[in-house]
């Protein structure tokens, strides 16, 4: 049994619940170490985990040695529930966010007639994944590493005739052959006025002597990274370049803020609170950053309303933005790991 599901079972427990029905499959990767899930585990406080999928992955699934395997040839909802009520469970936990309403139904059905509570549970793995091991730390420093050599990789094959569809193919192809062949996200490549979005979506129009913005992701044996850099080609005009200090600066105070016990919404005030007095508050229209970690958004949420509590061993990213609509937009986004008395930069854009 895994450690991930040790403690997982101990959250179980507090929670004076028998059993948990795991669905989503980042989470069940999480727990058992297999990187192709497609199915359920069921975690209880009684015996081994059971894996259910079906057929078509039984051959990668037998794999999982620390969980019996249950290959479904029909009905899988219905396999589930006979497999609590085999087990006498009468407290069976779900994950609300990520079982599908009639999937639900189905188990509730079947469990209801036997007097099984089923009963929603709210980011229980999620909660567990925020805290990094040193392995999984190892794992995304390596991600990091492969995704700051893109960054290098742009400088050397930029040419003004690209257009940001051209420049988004090569990083993707970088990212792909340097990590373990996936990507964390589609990259980012934004070019002029195109950088006021924050999400942009690269097309045919070609980047020129411009400012660009790129955000982009190595994902390294399942762990993403998740950097933004603004590139400027040429002479800098003095409007940019005091926005783009603005940026780093409000960056730089967030960073500053991050230590064990301190709130969410404090790091992003310390960012916010600057680019406000520098008169851009409305112009900063997203959270100040994220948890990361086996997918690219995920708990701890870095905004002016989370009041959840960081502790050692979360890895965050910052990225204080400012977005003037038809003109452009500037990011500037690292990834900092929770230390108990200040966060420790995982990259770094060379700017301080």
């Amino acid at each position: 049994m895994t450690k991930n599901i040790q403690a997982c079972i101990s959250q179980i427990k507090k929670l004076g619940l028998d059993a948990i029905l795991v669905s989503d499959p980042t989470n069940i990767s999480y727990l058992t170490n297999f990187s192709q899930p497609e199915g359920y585990l069921l975690l209880t406080t009684l015996k081994e985990p059971i894996y259910f999928t079906n057929p078509l992955y039984q051959a990668e699934a037998q794999k999982i040695k620390i969980c019996k395997t249950v290959i479904s040839n029909g009905n899988i909802f219905e396999l589930v529930s006979e497999e609590v009520i085999n087990l006498g469970l009468k407290n069976v936990g779900f994950e609300a966010k990520h079982l599908p309403f009639l999937e639900h139904q189905k188990i509730k059905e079947s469990l209801t007639v036997q007097d099984i509570n089923f009963i929603e549970t709210i980011d229980l793995v999620g909660n567990l994944r925020a805290i990094k091991s040193p392995q999984e730390i190892a794992l995304i420093k390596k991600s990091i590493q492969v995704s700051l050599e893109a960054f290098d990789f742009i400088e050397d094959i930029y040419d003004e005739r690209m257009s940001e569809k051209d420049l988004s193919i090569e990083i993707e192809r970088f990212l792909k052959l340097k990590g373990d062949n996936q990507l964390a996200f589609a990259p980012i490549v934004a070019a002029g006025k195109n950088a006021a979005f924050a999400h942009h979506k690269a097309t045919e129009g070609k980047i020129n002597r411009r400012i660009c913005l790129i955000d982009l992701g190595s994902k390294y044996y399942g762990y993403c990274a998740d950097l933004t850099r603004v590139f400027f080609w040429g002479k800098m005009p003095p409007s940019f370049k005091r926005l783009y200090d603005i940026v780093l600066k409000a960056q730089s105070l967030s960073i500053k803020k991050i230590k064990d016990g301190i709130k969410a919404c404090d790091v992003d005030k310390a960012a916010r609170d600057y680019i406000e007095k520098k008169g851009f508050g409305k112009n900063f229209i997203h959270g100040i950053g994220h948890g990361i970690g086996l997918s690219v958004h995920e708990a701890p949420f870095l905004n002016r309303t989370n009041t959840a509590v960081l502790k050692e061993g979360m890895v965050v990213t910052i990225e204080p933005a400012v977005y003037i609509q038809g003109k452009f937009g500037i990011r500037i986004e690292d990834m900092v790991l929770v230390r108990k008395n200040k966060g420790e930069i995982l990259s770094s854009s060379g700017n301080r």
